[in-house]
């Protein structure tokens, strides 16, 4: 394979800090690189170094003469006066058919052409960027976080894509199962230094965990070795019958001391536990032919849904079609606009936005805003581990909120939240801006929470870990999706390959009803499991109002009013459940 790219002894250094420490490394043509390391290792910089976005301190950088750089850039603006297929077309010189069938490939169709790209869903935005930079045939793409923000559909479009992409790649992704799936080759990005590894991500963490092991009982053993030469030499190196073989001992010790493999610092990973007040068994909240929308736009209307206390939902669908409208509804921040929304009257709301930084204090360190979000009566040993769970550690807890990044804030704003006695976690995308291992910590710290989660990611290993119930928006209409997370990826999958594969000309006039026929098969293999779990919900409130009906059987003069409560919400939610169920059976006959 032909080399695409070379670099040579580059070096980046911020103030104090080396990121980049005489990096040398070479990508040929084929390659499939997944980029690791932890924030702030440097994966970013060396990324806008390679695209010519930053000048390193040192170094060489060569691309070859048959090298076509793409470089997908998240803050690209697009045109907001020509149509998308026109942008396509003028931008890349190519026709307009050869447009619309690179495009196809992403499930952008004729009606997505035609329209103006910053009219788009966020989605379909992102789509839009791959598609004019893929249209100039690069064969060496740079992509930094290319996951960010894409709705899960989008997503498995760009993997499937990436697969199958007979150029090179250099990518990374707080995303595991993407960075798995994708890349065939590894680089990690640790204390300045490259480490490349000729297999994934997965295969290299084995790898590198064995080479640890291997390096402490290597290390062991010399020690021992050293020790009990050191003890000949302490004792004889005196005696002149003995000196020279003292001598000769030094010199051996010193060449055991040269066979030491130097070990990394253990980076520090932090398990912590979200504090929760007393959860007792009960709807957290219902809603009756809830409207959800802006101003007196309706997004979503019809929404029938009840949540029991401590469940853990996701929220999913296409961007663009209600997911955060309904986060802020639930959170209070944005008002019903039809129907009804009522909350358990206990439930204390924790809200997280990637888009509202208004909790934040300027002048404040991070390790104030922690204290000030916390409270006065959280231990200062819970919040310092909440601090270095989001990466916050010795000199960043005195960095002030003003100086921080768009990132930064987030993870300081998210440990907030964490912090506080919230029985109730509103979470839109909490793992942007998070490196694999914050995301795997956050992501048993929320499985173990005991509140109610609603939650919108689109990293499947972290939502595999938490979800244990579905609620899907599309096209304007909102239901319970009874099944694992892992089948509703496996549905848009089906889904996507329905929309993206076959001939452009012929799929064009039947991709709206090969589309509608999955969906069809699709929700009603929902509602039958929707169906079922209601079922198996109504006979185990069926069990527990009996219990409390004994009870007042064997105890009739007993004042029980917490029985007397509980009885009366069982009695509610068997009747929406009733209801529930002749709604969906009515949606099967129709």
């Amino acid at each position: 394979m032909r080399p695409l790219l070379e670099v040579n002894n580059l070096e980046k250094s911020y103030n104090k800090q080396v990121v980049l420490d005489h990096v040398s490394f070479v990508i040929s043509e084929g390659a499939h690189i997944g980029l690791s390391g932890r924030n702030g290792a440097g994966k970013t910089t060396l990324l806008k170094v390679l695209a010519g976005d930053t000048e390193p301190d040192a170094g060489t950088i060569k691309l070859m003469p048959w090298t076509r750089l793409g470089v997908l850039r998240q803050h690209e603006l697009l045109p907001s006066d020509m149509t998308t297929l026109a942008y396509f077309s003028s931008g890349s010189g190519r026709p307009e058919w050869e447009c619309a069938k690179l495009a196809s490939r992403f499930g952008m169709q004729k009606k997505d052409l035609e329209k103006i790209p910053t009219t788009l869903s966020g989605g379909y935005q992102m789509r839009v960027k791959l598609v004019r930079m893929l249209l100039d045939q690069p064969n060496l793409l740079l992509l930094d976080e290319p996951m960010n923000y894409l709705d899960l559909p989008t997503i498995l479009l760009l993997e499937a894509f990436l697969k199958d992409y007979s150029g090179s790649f250099i990518m990374t992704s707080h995303d595991r199962e993407a960075m798995q799936s994708i890349c065939t080759s590894t680089f990690e990005v640790e204390g300045g230094k490259l480490v490349e590894f000729p297999g994934d991500l997965e295969t290299y963490l084995d790898w590198k965990e064995e080479q640890v092991e291997y390096a402490k009982r290597t290390n062991k053993r010399l020690r021992r070795e050293i020790a009990h030469t050191q003890e000949f030499v302490d004792r004889f190196r005196y005696k002149a019958s003995l000196a020279t073989r003292a001598q000769s001992k030094l010199h051996h010790i010193a060449k055991l001391r040269s066979q030491l493999h130097q070990i990394g610092r253990a980076l520090p990973t932090t398990a912590f536990k979200i504090p929760c007040p007393p959860v007792v068994p009960g709807p957290a909240v219902r809603c009756e032919d809830l409207a959800i929308g802006y101003g007196e736009k309706v997004i979503v209307g019809g929404i029938n849904y009840e949540v029991p206390r401590g469940a853990k939902v996701a929220i999913v669908g296409e961007n663009g079609h209600g997911k955060s409208t309904f986060l802020k509804t639930l959170a209070g921040t944005t008002p019903v606009l039809g129907g009804k929304m009522k909350w358990w009257h206990r439930a204390d709301i924790g809200y997280f936005s990637q888009m509202s930084e208004d909790s934040l204090v300027p002048n404040e360190t991070v390790l104030e805003a922690l204290m000030r979000g916390a409270g006065t009566e959280t231990p200062a040993e819970r919040v310092l581990a909440a601090a270095g769970a989001f990466l916050f550690r010795n000199d960043d807890l005195e960095k002030t909120c003003n100086v921080l990044s768009g990132g930064e804030r987030a993870r300081v704003r998210l440990a907030q939240l964490v912090l506080q006695q919230h029985n109730v976690l509103i979470l839109d995308e909490p793992t942007n801006h998070l490196d694999v291992e914050t995301v795997e910590v956050l992501a048993r710290a929320l499985k173990e929470y005991a509140g109610t989660i609603f939650i919108v990611s689109h990293a499947r290993s972290f939502m595999n870990a938490i979800i244990d119930e579905i609620f899907e928006i599309h096209n304007g209409i909102g239901h319970r999706y009874i099944g694992t997370y892992e089948e509703y990826v496996a549905d848009l999958v089906a889904l996507s390959e329905q929309t993206t594969h076959g001939d452009p000309e012929t799929k064009e006039a039947h991709a709206e009803e090969s589309s509608n026929r999955h969906l069809r098969a699709t929700e009603r293999r929902a509602i039958l499991r929707n169906q079922q779990k209601l079922l198996e919900r109504q006979k185990k409130l069926d069990a527990e109002k009996s219990e409390i009906l004994g009870y007042y059987f064997d105890n009739p003069t007993d004042y029980a009013p917490a029985k007397a409560t509980r009885l009366a919400e069982i009695d509610e939610e068997l009747t929406q459940i009733e209801k529930e169920w002749f709604a969906l059976e009515a949606s099967l006959v129709g």
